[in-house]
């Protein structure tokens, strides 16, 4: 009986530490993240996981599928899944990780991360993308999610134009 206890504990412990050692803040996890944030068109946690110069990029893509139907984004997410591929350290403070989505997301398949400490000096990965390099880029997104909305140079023209302002 005794050692049926102690199995148990041992196991829990070990569950315990397990879980519990499974960083949420890795580049892997942040890229992750930020990449099904995008394709469920949450924005709002998107910026959470993204540095300032993100943002914009974000901003474009939200104008972009805005119009989309509940159904055409349901579509979308179906089976919608992502692979890292690769984490490179550059330096202390950035890293490049290369992923795949399935279905396709965007027109490129590695993302620069950038750390960034929070209020309490706590060193944080976030996903830095400009707008700029995005529209230099083909428009996946919007060919795959949104086809027939306005061009992505148009809307960045729009956001330059409303920040002049």
């Amino acid at each position: 009986m005794r050692s049926k206890i102690n199995t148990s504990l041992s196991l829990l412990l070990f569950c315990v530490l397990l879980f519990s050692c499974k960083s949420t803040n890795s580049p892997k996890a942040v890229t992750e993240t930020f990449l099904v944030s995008v394709a469920r068109l949450d924005m709002n946690m998107a910026r959470n996981y993204s540095t300032k110069t993100t943002w914009d990029f974000l901003k474009v893509l939200e104008r972009s599928t805005k119009d989309l139907s509940p159904e055409q984004k349901e579509s979308y997410l179906e089976g919608f899944k992502v692979t890292i591929l690769n984490e490179k350290k550059l330096n202390d403070s950035t890293y490049m990780v290369s992923f795949n989505t399935t279905p396709e997301l965007f027109p490129f398949h590695e993302l620069e991360l950038k750390a960034e400490k929070n209020l309490e000096g706590n060193i944080k990965w976030k996903v830095n993308y400009s707008a700029l390099a995005f529209a230099q880029a083909d428009t996946t997104i919007q060919e795959v999610m949104a086809p027939g909305i306005d061009s992505l140079e148009d809307q960045l023209l729009q956001l330059d134009s409303f920040k002049s302002k």
